[in-house]
């Protein structure tokens, strides 16, 4: 029996559905809290700098935890991990620029939402923190790109092979069988074909930050300096 030749599939997440989505998710995932809790006893432990800085730290821990699940599993070498930041587009990222498993892209996908989404969610929840309910659920609508992937990945066959070239927006997929019948909102495949072993990652670099992303944290940097000089400690 002839062997099925490998083909790659390239897909884009399409940034302006998930912007949509993920105000569908803030709605939703809000509303509901909100008629469970009422915000009645809910103290917000931090003025507005304050909580902006968190939540700037927050997305980071986000992508930090993307990299744990990752680096979990011993297959994945911590020198094809690259962390990028696009404040102007709205975009952190950590990407893993090595082939890896269906198993491996799920579990580092999950880790972000069910720990500083859904534990801490439900922590706050039960220690009336609105800081922590409000930044639980804003990593949930952060999330919205990894949840169109994750419903991506428990359609896809077990035994693909996943891997990021350059672009923070897209990702492919390499298999055996026919990937086309595998429709999600959010994602667009854009490209396909045979797959050769040659498909790398250009760019190693370990740390991608834009230029516009400096500006922004050196922002970041004046607005806290300003609290601390105000006397107003985290």
């Amino acid at each position: 029996m002839k062997k099925k030749e490998l083909k790659y599939y390239t897909y884009k997440l399409d940034l302006k559905v998930l912007n949509i989505l993920s105000i569908i998710l803030f709605v939703i995932v809000g509303g509901i809290i909100f008629f469970i809790e009422r915000h009645d006893n809910y103290v917000l432990e931090l003025d507005v700098i304050g909580f902006i800085i968190l939540i700037f730290v927050w997305l980071i821990v986000h992508e930090l935890l993307h990299a744990v699940g990752f680096m979990i599993f011993k297959e994945v070498k911590k020198t094809n991990l690259t962390f990028g930041m696009f404040l102007e587009k709205g975009i952190f990222y950590v990407m893993c620029k090595q082939n890896i498993g269906r198993r491996v892209i799920l579990t580092s996908l999950c880790f972000p939402i069910v720990i500083i989404g859904f534990i801490t969610l439900i922590i706050g929840m039960s220690i009336n923190s609105f800081m922590l309910v409000y930044l639980s659920i804003m990593n949930i609508v952060a999330s919205i790109g990894d949840i169109v992937m994750i419903i991506y990945f428990i359609k896809a066959p077990r035994d693909i092979i996943y891997l990021d070239l350059d672009d923070p927006t897209s990702f492919t997929v390499v298999s055996n069988e026919d990937l086309s019948y595998i429709n999600v909102v959010g994602i667009e495949m854009v490209e396909k074909g045979k797959y050769d072993n040659k498909m790398k990652a250009k760019d190693r670099r370990r740390l991608i930050i834009s230029k516009w992303s400096y500006i922004l944290l050196i922002f970041l940097a004046i607005l806290f300096m300003i609290r601390i000089v105000g006397g107003k400690m985290l």
